[in-house]
C-alpha cells in the first residue's frame, strides 16, 4: 500500500541518505557533491504537490501549464541527482588506493 505519491518518497529517501550519510566517514569529502543531491529534493517535492493543486483548476489551460511544470521540476531534479552521483563515484573512486 502506498501512502504518499512515489515522487514524495523518493524526496523522502534522499533527505534520509543525506541525513545518514553524516555518520559516514565521506561526508566531508562529499559535501560538495551532497549538495546536489539535497538541492534535488525541494524540486521533488514541489513536483508532488503540484498534482493536488491540479484539482483545484478546472480549466484546461491550466491543468495543461501545472502539468508540464510538474514534468520540468522532475527533469531538474533528475539531473541534479545524476550529476551529484556522477560526481560523488568520481570523488570516492579516485579516493580509494589499490
Amino acid at each position: 500500500m502506498v501512502l504518499f505519491s512515489p515522487t514524495i518518497e523518493i524526496a523522502i529517501g534522499l533527505l534520509i541518505g543525506i541525513a545518514l550519510m553524516k555518520y559516514s566517514g565521506y561526508m566531508k569529502h562529499i559535501s560538495r557533491e551532497l549538495g546536489y543531491i539535497a538541492s534535488a529534493a525541494p524540486f521533488l517535492l514541489v513536483a508532488a504537490v503540484l498534482p493536488t493543486v491540479t484539482q483545484t483548476f478546472s480549466g484546461s489551460g491550466a491543468v495543461q501549464a501545472i502539468g508540464w511544470i510538474n514534468m520540468i521540476f522532475v527533469i531538474i531534479a533528475f539531473i541534479l541527482v545524476l550529476i551529484g552521483a556522477i560526481t560523488m563515484a568520481i570523488t570516492i573512486f579516485s579516493k580509494l588506493k589499490p
